[in-house]
């Protein structure tokens, strides 16, 4: 054995490695490496070029390799339309769609936009919109509902029908309404339609094309104009079989239309019934008839639920008011709830009543407003309602003798009304409280207003009103009615109707009567029914009456100047705001005829071009 054979001889026998034989094993390896490299290198380019590829935007028909083309493109061997006009101005189309697929493709894609056509003369009905969208097989079979679907969007009707298809011709027959597509002219109706999808990266090897007028149509007063020729590059053919109009075309290059002008005489198409003069009329009619109903249903509501109970007498002029109740729970028995002049009305009854003391400190012959003070002459509580306390309260927080800067009225008128209304209720004037039922009543009336133009509102995305906004002409009076019978509702009972009729009486005494009637024009008559005028609004009528008589000023009162009760009641007139805006204030504190018309363009009948149309849209497969 050589040196090196006793070495590797030796190393396997005490299992260790000798250096001789790394060195071996070594030079073995990296000659494996070498020879390796250039595959290695090779692989690594392949990696690269293959992620650039997968990189780079597809060709939209087919993609190309080292001159070759992969199999991955597609067109249309046939796009037929057959479409149907109906009388209500509607046409529906059935479009055949045959494709040849070169490659694997698993949908295809039909845009039907809802855009306007251009036009000059003639106008629309309604908006352009696509209904009833269905897909078949060719047999005419439905097409699996699962595989394809419809959505709308703004500008109009996107279907997507899926399949699996390599190499191989498929078809589909797409059937779907156009509704506001039809252009109604003076003396013709029209129908402009692109009658293939414009928007689509492939030809069209042919195209026929049929309308098929509404029964009775008088065929010789159709009008055609032939498709623009601008869309095609082949050969084309018109003409008529029966009341159907047909054209053909080959090879339609990508990206264009294939438009249809037909010219229909007047009477073959009606306008859509919601803009028709008979919808016109009939939506009139129910909307004088939605108010009639609405005004008889309140009144026998009010001769059953809302009539006073009073049985006796209806009197007639009373001389003096109800004294068994303060003015302001008078006044609202007239008036059913309380006002901001009960609140004045009530001060100057307090005033009377020796309660307090009301001070006009404008000085005589000077311009400018009142400036008013008040006394405190009786601070005890007896004989005051619960919301004549808060009154007085409100009006002597600060002192026994307050200015305007230191009341504090107008932060406590939510109490003040809210008493008014308790003593209301206590004395069971009304079977129910007045604020309640009117505002049921109110509610009743808010729904005829707002419910109905509300639900037009929403149902004009989906559907032509038209004429059928007229109904609105009804239902808002309707309501206005409702609301205002409202009023009359709350149901006095016996005792309220008494006092009500007594007051309406004494009103109707104010109203009339003349200077030196009363039977006795004294100081006393006069101060006792001024609260009670003031709170039915005729103060000044009440103080005319004594204007010249009286001379010497109630005892409650000190004004600039001579007395006069003309003057004193111009003075209280400018109390009552004094009164009702003092202090802080507090939150709580309170008393189309539907048409859509088309855009207009260039063209008449006869004068379009091609894809100015309705309809065209896009087609797209992957």
């Amino acid at each position: 054995m050589v040196a090196g054979e006793h070495a590797r001889v030796w190393a396997r026998e005490k299992g260790g490695t000798s250096v001789v034989a790394s060195r071996s094993r070594f030079s073995f390896i990296g000659a494996r490496i070498l020879r390796a490299l250039p595959l290695a290198l090779a692989l690594l380019l392949t990696v690269l070029a293959a992620a650039q590829a997968s990189a780079a935007p597809h060709a939209p028909r087919s993609v190309y390799a080292q001159g070759e083309t992969t199999a991955k493109s597609w067109e249309f061997e046939r796009f037929d339309s057959d479409i149907q006009v109906h009388e209500d101005g509607s046409f529906t189309v059935r479009e055949t769609q045959v494709i040849n697929f070169t490659g694997s493709f698993t949908f295809i894609t039909r845009d039907i936009p809802t855009r306007s056509a251009g036009f000059d003369e003639g106008r629309t009905y309604g908006k352009v919109r696509v209904k009833d969208v269905e897909v078949f097989n060719l047999d005419g079979t439905p097409y699996d509902k699962e595989m394809w679907e419809a959505d709308s969007y703004m500008g109009g009707e996107l279907i997507r029908i899926e399949f699996q298809a390599r190499d191989e011709q498929r078809g589909w027959i797409i059937s779907y309404r156009m509704k506001g597509a039809m252009i109604y002219a003076e003396d013709y109706d029209r129908l402009y339609w692109n009658a293939v999808s414009s928007d689509r990266p492939v030809p069209i090897k042919s195209s026929r094309i049929t309308v098929r007028l509404p029964d009775g149509t008088d065929m010789s007063a159709v009008e055609s104009v032939e498709y623009y020729e601008d869309s095609y590059g082949g050969s084309h053919s018109s003409g008529r079989d029966g009341d159907a109009l047909w054209w053909e075309a080959q090879n339609i290059y990508p990206y264009s239309t294939f438009t249809i002008d037909v010219s229909l005489p007047k009477g073959a198409v009606q306008k859509p019934w919601p803009y028709r003069a008979s919808t016109m009329w009939l939506m009139l009619s129910l909307a004088l008839a939605a108010l009639l109903a609405a005004v008889l249903v309140m009144l026998s509501l009010w001769l059953w639920r809302g009539r006073d109970t009073y049985g006796g007498p209806m009197p007639g002029v009373t001389y003096g008011p109800p004294r068994e109740v303060r003015p302001a729970v008078m006044a609202m028995l007239v008036h059913q709830e309380p006002k901001l002049d009960d609140v004045g009305a009530t001060v100057v009854d307090l005033a009377v009543r020796g309660k307090l003391r009301i001070i006009d400190e404008a000085k005589q012959g000077r311009p400018g407003p009142s400036q008013f003070v008040f006394e405190r002459k009786d601070p005890s509580e007896d004989g005051l309602l619960s919301y004549e306390r808060v009154l007085m309260a409100g009006l002597f927080e600060k002192g026994d003798r307050v200015g305007e800067d230191d009341l504090r009225v107008g932060n406590r008128l939510a109490s003040i009304m809210g008493g008014i209304r308790q003593e209301v209720k206590k004395g069971k004037f009304f079977n129910d409280d007045p604020e309640k039922t009117v505002s049921t009543y109110f509610r009743y009336a808010l729904a005829i207003i707002l419910l109905p133009p509300t639900v037009f509102f929403f149902l004009r995305f989906a559907t032509d009103l038209g004429y059928v906004w007229l109904l609105l002409a009804g239902t808002v009076p309707a309501g206005i009615a409702v609301w205002v019978i409202a009023h009359a509702m709350p149901k006095r009972t016996a005792l309220g109707s008494r006092i009500y009729w007594q007051a309406m009486g004494f009103r109707e005494y104010l109203k009339t009567a003349e200077a030196g009637e009363p039977e006795s024009m004294t100081l006393q008559t006069f101060q006792e029914n001024l609260p009670y005028a003031m709170a039915l609004g005729l103060a000044e009528r009440w103080s005319a009456l004594f204007a010249g008589v009286l001379t010497t000023p109630p005892d409650w009162y000190a004004g600039p100047g001579d007395f006069n009760t003309m003057n004193l009641n111009s003075s209280l007139s400018n109390m009552g705001p004094t009164i009702y805006f003092s202090g802080p204030p507090s939150s709580g504190s309170s008393g189309g005829s539907g048409f859509s018309g088309s855009s207009f363009s260039s063209g008449g009948f006869g004068g379009g071009s091609s894809g100015g149309g309705f309809g065209g849209g896009g087609s797209s497969a992957g």
